[in-house]
């Protein structure tokens, strides 16, 4: 039990659950002297302690997790992936986690089902990096595939850019079972934005961020792995958001 006191401790005097501790305790303080204030603190708290620990990815991760499930596919003639970012090394360019997730899950799909392997994703405005697609290819390759069976959209800077260059490359090679591989808190707006160009795709989502075990303690603590998954999901929700107010 003292490892666990320990551990509890640390997660609350160290980022990000410092960002909960501190503010918590100048609003208790704070209480008698001046109510607005220490409730705009405790609200803070509150808000800090939800993004930072598993009850935030149990509110926003964990719903859109679950809007689609994993299943076996009776036919594939396309496997659709999305990139999730790519930084560089003093050896070149790699992929962040969650691209990698998404391509190496994307190129078992190809070969399972002998399908062709279209990669999304170009480079970002301001930046100087090569597009993410080229990355993903080049690893594709590295597993085995050749390149009649790698098609690239380098030009895409976002979801909505995926889904309207990858739907044009689906049309042009008259692809009737697309698979689409991405992060499953981002499967529902990609699904979504094929839609609005009028692509079923069938969901494949990889890379899940909420943990499905059992509660214990490690859940209510912050930890930097939930607060990064946390604003994952804000981004989604948001992103949703804007879309269906965009479409209006």
């Amino acid at each position: 039990m003292l490892i666990v006191l320990v551990k509890i401790i640390e997660a609350f005097v160290l980022p990000p659950g410092l960002f909960v501790s501190v503010p918590f305790v100048f609003g208790l303080l704070w209480l008698k002297s001046s109510k607005k204030k220490a409730l705009l603190l405790l609200f803070f708290s509150l808000l800090s302690y939800l993004l930072t620990t598993s009850i935030g990815t149990f509110l926003f991760i964990r719903p859109l997790e679950k809007s689609f499930q994993p299943q076996v596919f009776e036919n594939c003639d396309a496997v659709i992936v999305l990139g999730g970012g790519i930084f560089k090394t003093p050896d070149g360019y790699e992929l962040r986690p969650h691209a990698f997730k998404r391509i190496v899950e994307a190129i078992q799909l190809a070969k399972k089902y002998d399908a062709v392997l279209i990669v999304s994703g170009g480079t970002l405005p301001g930046t100087f990096s090569v597009p993410e697609a080229s990355i993903m290819a080049e690893l594709a390759r590295r597993f085995g595939l050749s390149d009649e069976k790698i098609l690239l959209d380098l030009q895409s800077r976002n979801t909505y850019e995926n889904a309207k260059n990858v739907t044009n490359i689906v049309r042009q090679l008259d692809l009737k079972r697309p698979v689409l591989v991405t992060s499953a808190v981002h499967m529902k707006r990609a699904v979504m934005s094929f839609k609005m160009f009028n692509l079923e795709v069938q969901p494949h989502p990889v890379d899940y961020l909420c943990d499905y075990g059992p509660l214990s303690w490690v859940d209510f603590v912050p930890t930097r792995e939930s607060l990064e998954a946390n604003m994952l999901g804000l981004h989604e929700v948001v992103g949703l958001l804007w879309y269906k107010l965009s479409s209006r």
